[in-house]
């Protein structure tokens, strides 16, 4: 099931491949954290709506914990949210052992995370295995494997680069509004860094955020932020000029299908009757 997920790790001994404490309990919390990390990234709010539960536990070798997506709220449905942020977080950690390049909705925590999953398995345990369901092939971590994707998650998270700028656009999440130098500034948080950034306004983009109201803050509203881009490194955000920004409707804002839909938009026509005069140009 997409919603299910198996950790299995052995340890690194003379007489035992049972991994000591301190290594199970850190890939346990690490990878959930991983997980965590991921959903809030694809979150429109930032926020979790799944609370990860220990539904099976096997202590054969290698020892390994099955967990399953639930709700935090009482009947919402998960299931579609779950399966995205599964297979974002396997398609991230194949990726990283391929190439020094931030998987898609892997922030900085995700990453930090991962490296230290990682690391784990080059010093002190055998393996690392996570089966992710929904036929997806299993990511057994060895020794080599380990060591190639720590290396990568250290080129991503510090790359050895020069600061440039570009004009783009980014998205975030509205934390506040302040001053810096006397210049009017607000901040946000990268949807897929997770960093806090500085956007400096002018023009346009300070007349739309003088008339936003505190509860925009608290509601952690999204937002898209255009202008001049300040980069410390590739991917990793310095400060923005912001000359346009947007305020993204959430979710309940937007039109369902009873909105969109006109069940007679071929005017009384049978629908093959319909097309037939449409492609005849009637």
């Amino acid at each position: 099931m997409s919603n299910r997920v198996t950790l299995s790790v052995s340890g690194r001994g003379s007489d035992t491949d049972a991994p000591t404490v301190e290594d199970f309990l850190g890939q346990v919390r690490d990878y959930f954290d991983v997980l965590a990390q991921v959903e809030a990234t694809l979150a429109e709010d930032g926020e979790s709506a799944i609370e990860w539960r220990i539904v099976g536990a096997s202590k054969n070798s290698p020892l390994s914990i099955e967990a399953e997506a639930f709700p935090r709220q009482f009947g919402v449905n998960v299931d579609r949210r779950s399966e995205l942020v599964v297979e974002n977080v396997a398609a991230g950690l194949r990726q990283l052992h391929q190439a020094a390049q931030r998987p898609a909705n892997f922030n900085n925590k995700a990453l930090t995370a991962a490296q230290k999953i990682f690391d784990r398995v080059t010093n002190g345990l055998e393996m690392t295995r996570f089966e992710h369901g929904g036929g997806r092939p299993a990511i057994e971590l060895t020794t080599s494997i380990a060591r190639t994707s720590a290396d990568h998650v250290r080129e991503v998270l510090a790359p050895k680069s020069k600061p440039y700028k570009e004009l783009g656009s980014i998205e975030g999440y509205f934390r506040g509004i302040d001053r810096d130098r006397g210049r009017p500034v607000f901040l946000i948080r990268h949807r897929l860094t997770g960093d806090e950034v500085k956007c400096f306004v002018s023009g346009e983009a300070e007349r739309e955020i003088s008339i936003r109201e505190i509860g925009e803050v608290w509601k952690n509203r999204r937002l898209q932020v255009r202008g001049t881009i300040h980069f410390k490194a590739p991917g990793r955000v310095s400060h923005i000029d912001a000359t346009d920004v947007r305020f993204l409707r959430d979710r309940n804002e937007l039109p369902d299908v009873d909105d969109i839909a006109d069940v007679d938009f071929t005017g009384g026509l049978r629908s093959e009757k319909y097309l037939e005069r449409l492609r005849d140009g009637e």
